[in-house]
């Protein structure tokens, strides 16, 4: 820059009005930072709870191998892991219960139970009930294919005496009239998942799931779960409310299904067509039908149960020391017929899921310690804990999915039984997506430390500006 050049410009400058600056400038640009920076907390809080509840924002959890694997186990959920009306991670396929601050009632809201579900894609999450108890296979039934839950009750679910949720939605749907949570039981799905076989309450007295008492009037009713129709199913008869765990099941092809009720010499199993008209009629004495999965992969043969050991005012020891042996009844006559061999399993009690091939994969149920003389043998407070095998026709009984020991109800789609293959990798819960009501909660207990805090910081800093002014007058 040349000397003229430079006078000019100093002679201009010294013409300029000068600038007008407030005395709290240097105040005004801190207050202007820290207002970024609390407003870029907020921004980043709001994006992380919002990663935390919304599906498809997460990272999901992948299988760590291709196909329809069924994990050689599960991991329990968080105590606030996100609900499937409120983040739906699709089909699933285990869904199982019992007692850990995951699966019961929780610090962050009302009293109540949870079932847990697994998906396919190994994401977990919880389905929410305002009653404990209810258990998973029995009260709460997963559809073959794994999309649908069906249950008599669900907290915010609809009215009705049946509600079925869909996995992939989140959606609830009720059926029937009369509140939730209403006299009746899940029995077992139809095959193609469109229908749900219910032992509804036939005085309509309000008992949910496992605390019903004995000597209730009940009547099976086939619920339409597209059209909503509710076809009853033969006549009404006094119910026994601890055979859940073998009331029903349906052929492979659905074009009928078989149902129990108590007799003078035990059980009475009744085959039925697809319209539920009674075929026939056949007495089981002290046997049981095996469960839902109990038709065989043909359709032409229905499994029983026959107990080897104390049936009857049994204690702990004689439970637990049960034999269980497979036998066949012809599914067009009830009549006895021979059928594939498969080896015996001991414990208090055993229910069939389905079959995989030749290989019946059952549930095994493992006693509580201290129990009634007369118990619910698969009882929510009676059952310690739950494993599922698999009965092979060679004699072999091998554990195919052993869950935590505080896991004491279980169900697997069916289809993923017959389709599918056991020993898949254990998915881990991911910490989140959570609920939303659990991440408000938790805010709310770091915001006020956080005001707190940054309240005494600005009276501290306010104080130490007053010392500094006083000193330099």
């Amino acid at each position: 820059m040349t000397v003229p050049l430079r006078d000019t410009l100093h002679k201009l400058g010294e013409q300029m009005a000068p600038a007008r600056l407030p005395a709290d400038l240097w105040r005004r640009g801190r207050r202007q930072r820290q207002r970024g920076k609390i407003v870029a907390a907020v921004i980043a809080a709001l994006f992380c709870a919002t990663a935390a509840v919304a599906p498809g924002v997460h990272v999901e959890p992948q299988p760590a191998e291709a196909g329809p694997a069924i994990p050689r186990s599960v991991e329990l959920p968080y105590p606030w892991q996100a609900t499937v009306d409120t983040a739906p991670s699709g089909p699933a396929t285990v869904l199982f219960g019992g007692d850990s601050w995951g699966l019961t009632g929780d610090p962050f809201e009302e009293e109540g139970g949870k079932l847990a579900v697994v998906g396919r894609n190994g994401d977990y999450r919880v389905l929410r009930y305002p009653v404990e108890g209810l258990r998973a296979g029995q009260d709460v039934r997963l559809s073959p294919d794994g999309n649908l839950v069906a249950q008599s009750t669900l907290t915010g679910g609809p009215a009705g005496w049946l509600v079925v949720t869909d996995l992939r939605t989140g959606r609830s749907r009720g059926y029937g009239d009369g509140p939730p949570a209403c006299c009746f039981e899940v029995a077992a799905w139809r095959p193609d998942s469109g229908a749900v076989l219910v032992l509804r309450d036939a005085n309509g007295v309000v008992e949910p799931g496992p605390n019903q008492n004995p000597g209730k009037s009940a009547q099976y009713v086939l619920v339409d779960l597209a059209g909503g129709a509710l076809t009853p199913v033969d006549d009404v008869f006094v119910r026994d409310p601890v055979a859940s765990a073998w009331v029903a099941a349906f052929a492979p092809d659905g074009r009928g299904f078989v149902a129990t009720r108590p007799n003078a010499n035990g059980t009475e199993l009744r085959g039925y067509d697809a319209a539920g008209r009674r075929l026939w009629t056949r007495d089981l004495g002290d046997r049981r039908l095996a469960g839902a999965g109990a038709y065989t992969p043909d359709g032409s043969a229905v499994a029983l149960l026959t107990i080897d050991g104390c049936t009857k005012e049994c204690g702990h020891d004689q439970l637990t020391a049960r034999q269980w042996h497979v036998s066949y009844v012809d599914a067009v006559t009830g009549a006895d017929r021979e059928g594939q061999a498969l080896p015996a399993v001991s414990g208090p009690a055993v229910r069939a899921l389905g079959w995989t091939g030749g290989t019946l994969v059952v549930v095994q149920y493992e006693l509580e310690d201290e129990i009634l003389l007369e118990p619910d043998e698969t009882g929510r407070s009676e059952t310690r804990h739950v494993r599922v095998l698999a009965l092979q026709p060679d004699g072999a009984v091998s554990v195919v999915l052993d869950p935590p020991a505080e896991v004491s109800s279980i169900d697997i789609a069916q289809n993923r039984l017959r389709d599918g293959r056991f020993g898949g990798p254990v998915p881990d819960p991911a910490a989140l997506p959570a609920r939303w009501s659990v991440i408000a909660q938790a805010a709310l207990c770091l915001l006020v430390p956080v005001l707190l805090a940054t309240a005494a910081v600005v009276v501290i800093r306010r104080a130490v500006r007053r010392r500094s002014v006083a000193a330099r007058a």
